[in-house]
């Protein structure tokens, strides 16, 4: 069973506090030295990041790693990349 399987991940705005958390305790002070500008999105199931230099390339790569993955998605350096967001087993849901 995948690790997202045993939460229930429906709230976006749980989804993205989470994500935002993970990235700031894990990885916000080595990618805004090393990624400025970049796209990061975090598995908040397996707090796993995937990094690309545009959104799309950010999202396959997870998609791809992780394809029910639950997702949360950071332009690095930036208050807010995007509306509150996440994505699931292929699908999209946004608010």
């Amino acid at each position: 069973m995948h690790p997202t399987m045993t939460k229930n991940y429906t709230n976006p705005q749980a989804i993205a506090g989470q994500g935002e958390q993970i990235y700031k305790e894990m990885y916000q002070a080595l990618y805004e030295k090393l990624y400025p500008h970049q796209y990061v999105v975090i598995d908040v199931a397996t707090k796993k990041s995937y990094l690309g230099a545009f959104s799309e390339e950010a999202v396959n790569k997870a998609k791809s790693d992780s394809p029910e993955g639950i997702f949360h998605l950071i332009k690095v350096g930036s208050p807010a990349a995007f509306k509150v967001s996440h994505f699931y087993a292929g699908r999209n849901r946004s608010i």
